[in-house]
């Protein structure tokens, strides 16, 4: 039986060791969680409110043309057919790589980068174009002269996921132009968009018909738990990508209610963007005087260079589950680690503290 697979589904590692840190995570109430990126605070008292009234159409199927919808689209300046909604960015994502890639096709990539990205582009045997980012002792960049010199005639996509993740940079403007001039699709992953204080990349939506951008109400929404995302972008090409996308809402009604009632509690939004942002920047500057290399970082997590430790990535962030902080170690040696709250950010000082006495 295993040999009628197709070849992607050998090649594909484990999701269950993917997501490892879900499952320890549910396993220890008292474990600090900073693994996933999540808010680690709850929502707007408003989606409490919406998710008890979502009981009197639960046991409906929820609208193709949900409300959620229209009022996305009227903050983008688009028509409803401009915005498709997904269990999390993570599926229309997916939609829309399965849109454009075949078998064979180039897709330009920078690394390291959203591990999903590659995930998703093996299972669908593309040829993946990875383009490394620099870095100082303070910041990671994009290359992007690297980048748009290797986009060949093969190449069918490029995708940027700014801030990125995980190592927090930004892509400016005026360089997502570039990629975006190319004319080819530019899949613009912007999950983490609310917490650049300088870059705003949505309005790239309105001025290029091969952008397609990706959003996500799981990190500044705290809205994880519910997989609620979106892509906006030109209505024909995001019919076509919805075609890839089993038939009929993946986004639950209890979904749908709490997405509205969170995007329309604009004060809590704000509120909860202030606070990680402070928190994040007080984060980088106190690791470093750790003697820690840190990243500078515009999203609501913060990168750790944990290459020179003696196990690594993994052996540091080992060590700071030993103490009570989950935290996950991703490529080119970087513990990313989640912007908390004041008392979970100050745990993860206090134990990175230690691991450095104890190392001397």
């Amino acid at each position: 039986m295993l040999s009628l697979l197709v070849p992607a589904a050998h090649a594909l590692p484990s999701n269950a060791e993917y997501l490892a840190h879900l499952d320890i995570a549910a396993g220890d109430g008292f474990l600090i969680r900073l693994a996933s990126n999540e808010n680690t605070e709850l929502p707007s008292p408003h989606v409490r409110e919406a998710l008890e009234r979502s009981y009197t159409d639960a046991n409906l199927s929820p609208p193709a043309r949900p409300l959620l919808r229209t009022v996305l689209a009227e903050r983008y300046g688009l028509s409803p057919d401009g915005v498709l909604l997904g269990a999390g960015s993570t599926e229309v994502i997916d939609a829309t790589l399965r849109a454009f890639v075949r078998a064979g096709d180039e897709v330009v990539l920078p690394r390291p980068t959203w591990p999903v990205f590659s995930r998703r582009l093996v299972a669908l045997e593309a040829r993946i174009v990875e383009v490394p980012l620099r870095s100082d002792e303070l910041a990671y960049a994009f290359d992007v002269d690297a980048l748009l010199a290797a986009v060949t005639e093969r190449t069918k996509l490029i995708v940027v996921c700014s801030p990125n993740n995980p190592t927090g940079n930004s892509m400016s403007l005026a360089d997502l132009r570039r990629c975006a001039g190319l004319g080819l699709p530019l899949l613009l992953d912007a999950a983490y968009a609310d917490f650049d204080q300088e870059t705003d990349p949505t309005q790239l939506v309105g001025e290029y018909n091969n952008v397609i951008l990706s959003r996500t109400f799981s990190k500044a929404y705290c809205l994880a738990g519910l997989r609620i995302g979106y892509i906006v972008g030109d209505p024909r090409i995001l019919d076509y990508v919805d075609r890839f996308l089993v038939p009929g809402s993946s986004v639950s009604s209890a979904g749908l209610h709490a997405g509205l009632a969170a995007l329309e509690d604009d004060d809590h939004h704000r509120a909860q963007v202030a606070r990680i942002v402070a928190a994040r920047d007080r984060l980088v500057l106190a690791v470093r005087a750790l003697g820690f290399r840190a990243y500078d970082s515009s999203a609501n997590f913060v990168a750790v260079d944990a290459s020179s430790h003696a196990r690594g990535a993994e052996g540091l962030a080992a060590e700071l589950l030993e103490r009570g902080i989950l935290v996950r170690p991703l490529g080119e040696g970087i513990v990313r680690i989640t912007v908390g709250r004041d008392h979970e950010n100050e745990a993860v000082l206090v134990a990175l503290g230690g691991l450095r006495r104890a190392a001397r």
